[in-house]
């Protein structure tokens, strides 16, 4: 497969750090929303506001009205900051405990791949699909996806099945094929952005190729083996390291 990549010197710079910032950004508004419940509840409870505006002594027809809505805000609206503010933190604890990399096989190896070569552990293309794994280098570019575990796995040929929480076999996608489809759905991302030079892509799953038979869009390697694997791969003619730099910013972008 291949995928044609722009001149380098068209490239759109990425601020530095802006991942850590957005990485951030949810767990500072989850803090903001639990300051803000804290200083709703001090509010309340702690000053004499609420029992001004609920006062009996508040005349006109509509003192009832405004001393019901001034209670029912009163006892909710700390508690909405507060679940508000829980969300929040909750989600940034799970992003950062999902990071991409935590658990990359591939990215755990990255001191022993060949020179010259980057690993991005995870890219989302544009219609949702994640490919992990991914490594831009002399060869051009590759991504290795995991099959499913052992343990919770089954094939009978092409078919293949995979037990989930609840007990049941369902059946999934060949991860062979998937992977393949993958391939071709980045080629075809890269290829939209009218790109100039033209750059490898080769799709692989993470297994053992005595088991799982590769195909013609995919290849099957054992995760010890991915060193080895990359490379054997020749080195693209024409992949300059600016070329080469820039597809690592446009896959980084994705990341």
């Amino acid at each position: 497969m291949q995928i044609p990549l722009r001149a380098p010197a068209r490239s759109r710079a990425r601020p530095r750090g802006s991942g850590r910032i957005v990485a951030a950004a949810p767990a500072v508004v989850g803090a903001a929303w639990l300051a803000i419940a804290g200083a709703a509840a001090w509010l309340v409870f702690d000053t004499p506001l609420l029992a001004r505006l609920a006062s009996p002594e508040l005349r006109g027809s509509a003192a009832p009205v405004v001393g019901a809505v001034a209670w029912a805000v009163a006892l909710t609206a700390p508690a909405c900051f507060a679940v508000l503010g829980v969300v929040r933190l909750g989600g940034a604890f799970h992003r950062a405990r999902g990071a991409p990399g935590a658990s990359s096989p591939v990215a755990r190896r990255a001191a022993l791949l060949p020179p010259g070569c980057a690993v991005i552990p995870r890219i989302r293309l544009p219609d949702g699909r994640r490919i992990p794994d991914v490594v831009v280098g002399p060869h051009g570019v590759a991504f290795f996806e995991p099959l499913p575990p052992p343990a919770a796995a089954r094939r009978t040929g092409e078919r293949w099945e995979v037990r989930f929480a609840d007990r049941t076999w369902r059946s999934i996608e060949n991860p062979v094929h998937r992977a393949a489809r993958d391939g071709e759905r980045l080629r075809r991302y890269l290829e939209s952005q009218e790109r100039e030079f033209v750059i490898r892509v080769q799709a692989a799953v993470l297994g053992d190729a005595h088991e799982i038979d590769r195909t013609d869009g995919c290849s099957v390697v054992a995760p010890d083996d991915v060193p080895a694997w990359l490379a054997a791969l020749p080195a693209q003619r024409g992949l300059t390291p600016d070329r080469l730099a820039h597809v690592l910013e446009v896959l980084a972008d994705l990341a």
